[in-house]
């Protein structure tokens, strides 16, 4: 029995889509492969959810460009700066459409980080707390054996960002891998 042309491909195609997928697809073994970066999204302590607006053209203000999108009339412009691990600096915009009417620096507290595996931690306060290998432990991520935290800078590029996360026996560093951030949450100070 012959099978038609047309036949024959619908069949193929399938199998053919499965084979397409499969060719990106290897598993990396390396010890220090490199992380997989998302793009971060920033709660605000109205709960506003702001994502990042990506690397292409975008609105401005005032020469500040539209960095997150945060609901139909509000965003985030020009740069966040996080300060000593816990402090973020940021401006929010007003909308009307596609016009940005106007802007309101503010200093809020990263009250909590959630990293793209899932795990949340919390801000271990300010004042005293434990230094490891010279980096202050800001989050803390587990409160039982081995505890996993958060310790030093935010890093910060280009709309994702990561943290370096330090496992420890008591005051002893097991590791420190770095995680990519999925949500920083924010509270007024």
């Amino acid at each position: 029995m012959m099978m038609s042309h047309t036949l024959l491909i619908k069949a193929l195609l399938p199998a053919l889509g499965l084979a397409a997928l499969a060719v990106g697809c290897t598993q990396n073994t390396a010890t220090d492969a490199p992380i997989e970066m998302s793009e971060t999204s920033i709660v605000l302590p109205d709960d506003s959810v702001c994502q990042f607006a990506g690397r292409g053209a975008t609105l401005s203000y005032q020469g500040k460009r539209l960095n997150y999108t945060c609901s139909e009339n509000t965003g985030l412009i020009g740069d966040i700066v996080i300060a000593n691990g816990t402090e973020i600096t940021l401006e929010k915009a007003t909308m009307s459409g596609t016009t940005i009417t106007g802007s309101e620096p503010m200093t809020l507290m990263i009250s909590a980080i959630e990293l793209a595996d899932g795990t949340r931690c919390f801000n271990a306060g300010q004042g005293a707390t434990l230094v490891v290998e010279g980096k202050r432990l800001n989050f803390t991520c587990s409160d039982t054996e081995p505890m996993l935290g958060l310790v030093g800078d935010i890093v910060q590029e280009d709309g994702t960002f990561s943290v370096e996360m330090a496992t420890l026996d008591g005051t002893t560093v097991k590791s420190t891998e770095t995680k990519a951030i999925s949500i920083l949450s924010t509270v007024l100070p």
